[in-house]
């Protein structure tokens, strides 16, 4: 009883999940989505027709001699209690209690498509019998592999068996039942060449030995049934089909099946093997449980490809959006709504801010705002840290430029000049990547922009052309206008020698040594030189350390505030301006031919891709299985969108984390260039943050002497 109770709850799930798939394969399913399906697989005349005629009990197939299955035929078996079956064509009304008249239409059909030659075309037919003597199965049996043409077939006809049949067989949701006769060594075997082929594993193969009875006197199959020969993971069946002799006299199924039994447990071999090896009953049972827990468990993963896929339809229409409407007033709106489209995905992109279209397709692969940031992080990044501006001036270049400004004056007072003539050539080697800085932002705002407008204004090629022209006119000329104050502030650094840096105002006009030594130098006049030379140098050092840091602050600043902000709040308005003057523009809102063919593509498929949904939610377990793979998919939605946030929040981060560690470093080295405590207190008068009356950028004549201090002997004084 408890078996009755398994076997019956086991057909029951099996012919709902057969049923299921077969519905979603009526709904078009089949066409975007992979579905499990039994496919045969076998040369010509192995006996596939005769062992599908077996699993179903009836004789319903095409028979003569030569080429007999020239269309592939979807057959689906439902198992009935009715003791009277029928078949039904899809496409043909009415019902065939007569399965001679189904092997007619099958020819019909096949003559249709194929014409009455030979010829083998790759055009289902799909047939559905009901009765108490076949399984719940679906089944498509191929048109044998070919090698000799026939009559008026192709001469490559078996090129186009064997790509069809690849074609089939290679879908990793599909079950090969592959057909070998045994007469015919299977090692060499066609069909399970191309099986091993694609399915090397294996794991989706299972094999049948045919006409075991006319093999010749004394040998047998029970080694290639074993798999002795070939290895498969479903294993071998041997059958006995009806011979052309017991066809002719209309032997039926049900007798055949009588005396297939018989057979094998009168032979001398067949008898002695274990059972599951042998019969078109044991065939039955493999495939159907085979069927039932493939199709189980490819079930989630058809119900998941099908929940995402409606998502990428629906994104993707609302991409496309509806269709161009004739009227001026409706065709301007949707202009303005794409347009303000653009500009507030170009505003969120570069600002890092999450925008649920940065998902899609349109800005899923741009980088945002922090691009810009790297260039800007990477500004004149070759002169800091332990970069010195003199490190190519000699010691005898900077006494030669002493030389050359001392002029006719009196030595022992040095111009400014020299500062000014050395420090120049160090300055103009900023302009170039100051320059270079302002172009890559501006190359990645123009293609930021161009690469939006292509996506957003999609359905309309030429229309994308123009307002892609109005935004680079938009960017070029903030650009120029940001060049200009760019240039001009790099013209000031390098034409007016100048700064407020308390660090520099007190250290720098305070630092020529004092000779506290009882006796005079050996060599006064070569160390006043060195003494001024080394001066010089430090100085030059540590004004144009002010100068790289003012201007890796103030470039970034000018740059972000006059090209990237105007830009951003500019760019709707001139658009709508441009737009608004311009009467050609709306003559390039029409929608071309591909785009209105990619949404009509859509429509249908989503409306497929809707009903199979349906489908499955109409079984109250798939239903269940469908809302858990729905819930996770939006799970997973909001994972990526926080992960998104995140990934454009750490984007924004490295140059405040820059900063802080920048600050840090300049505090240290502050407090160790500070000899001491009196320095620091001296450092916040106002009195020592500015120069004297009288001194300069060197103080007083460069000498280091306080206001009220006598002069000392200096080594700059030589010939005092």
């Amino acid at each position: 009883m408890e078996g009755e109770e398994f076997a019956g709850s086991f057909y029951s799930n099996l012919r709902a999940v057969i049923t299921l798939v077969d519905h979603l394969r009526d709904a078009g399913l089949q066409k975007y989505i992979r579905l499990p399906r039994i496919v045969t697989l076998g040369v010509q005349s192995s006996g596939k027709s005769s062992v599908l005629e077996s699993i179903v009990g009836l004789n319903f197939l095409p028979r003569n001699e030569g080429v007999c299955t020239r269309r592939p035929l979807e057959l689906r078996l439902v198992h009935t209690n009715d003791a009277k079956p029928y078949a039904v064509f899809d496409g043909v009304d009415g019902k065939f209690v007569d399965f001679s008249k189904v092997r007619d239409m099958i020819v019909r059909l096949t003559d249709d498509k194929a014409g009455r030659t030979k010829n083998i075309i790759d055009d289902p037919i799909i047939l559905t019998i009901y009765s108490n003597t076949c399984p719940d199965l679906t089944l498509i049996d191929l048109p044998g592999i070919t090698r000799i043409p026939v009559g008026d077939q192709p001469k490559n006809i078996y090129e186009i068996t064997k790509e069809m049949a690849h074609r089939y067989i290679s879908d990793p949701r599909t079950i090969i039942l592959c057909v070998c006769a045994a007469n015919v060594d299977v090692t060499t075997s066609d069909g399970l060449l191309m099986a091993q082929r694609v399915d090397k594993a294996g794991i989706r193969t299972l094999g049948v030995i045919t006409k075991i009875d006319i093999m010749d006197r004394g040998t047998n199959a029970k080694k290639a049934i074993l798999g002795q020969e070939v290895s498969l993971k479903l294993g071998f069946v041997g059958v006995k089909n009806r011979s052309q002799e017991d066809i002719n006299n209309q032997m039926c199924v049900e007798a055949a099946l009588r005396e297939e039994h018989e057979y094998f447990s009168r032979h001398d071999i067949y008898s002695t093997m274990p059972p599951g090896y042998l019969g078109t009953e044991v065939l039955t049972q493999k495939l159907t449980s085979v069927l039932f827990t493939h199709i189980k468990s490819f079930l989630p993963e058809i119900i998941r490809e099908t929940m995402i896929r409606i998502k990428d339809c629906e994104e993707r229409l609302r991409e496309l959006g509806p269709s161009t409407p004739s009227d001026m007033r409706s065709r301007l709106q949707l202009l303005w709504t794409m347009v303000t489209d653009f500009c507030e995905l170009f505003k969120n992109t570069i600002r890092g801010k999450y925008d649920k279209r940065s998902n899609s397709k349109i800005t899923k692969d741009l980088s945002g705002g922090a691009s810009i940031k790297i260039s800007f992080n990477t500004l004149l990044g070759d002169f800091v840290g332990e970069y010195k501006a003199t490190k190519d001036y000699s010691d005898e270049d900077i006494q030669r430029a002493i030389a050359l400004h001392e002029g006719d004056n009196m030595p022992g007072f040095p111009s400014v000049d020299v500062f000014i003539y050395l420090m120049q050539t160090q300055l103009e080697k900023l302009r170039e990547p100051v320059l270079d800085c302002l172009s890559e932002v501006h190359q990645y705002l123009d293609t930021l922009a161009t690469t939006i407008i292509s996506r957003v204004f999609y359905r309309f090629p030429s229309l994308a052309g123009e307002i892609s022209d109005l935004a680079s006119k938009v960017i070029g000329r903030e650009k120029e206008k940001t060049r200009e104050i760019v240039e001009s502030m790099i013209t000031s650094e390098e034409g007016y020698i100048f700064t407020n840096d308390s660090e520099y105002l007190t250290q720098r006009t305070e630092l020529l040594p004092k000779n506290e030594g009882k006796g005079e130098p050996k060599n006064q006049t070569k160390t006043s030189e060195m003494i001024f030379v080394n001066e010089i140098r430090n100085r030059i050092d540590t004004y144009f350390r002010l100068v790289i840091r003012n201007i890796r602050d103030s470039v970034p600043k000018v740059i972000g505030y006059f090209l990237v902000r105007t830009v951003m709040n500019k760019m709707q308005l001139e658009l709508y301006e441009q737009i608004n003057s311009s009467e050609s523009i709306i003559n390039h809102l029409s929608e071309p031919a591909h785009i209105t063919a990619e949404r009509n593509a859509l429509k249908a498929q989503l409306d497929t891709l809707r009903k199979a949904e349906k489908l499955m939610k109409h079984n109250p377990e798939f239903a269940r299985q469908t809302e858990n793979i729905a819930r996770e998919i939006a799970e997973q939605e909001e994972s990526f969108k926080r992960e998104e946030e995140e990934k454009r929040r750490r984007a924004e981060a490295p140059r405040d984390v820059k900063k802080d560690d920048f600050k840090e470093v300049q505090k240290e080295v502050k407090e160790q260039e500070k000899p001491t405590e009196t320095l620091r207190n001296e450092a916040k008068s106002p009195i020592a943050a500015k120069p004297e009356p009288g001194k300069g950028m060197f103080g007083n004549s460069m000498f280091g002497q306080k206001k009220d201090e006598a002069p000392k002997k200096n080594a700059f004084f030589s010939n005092n």
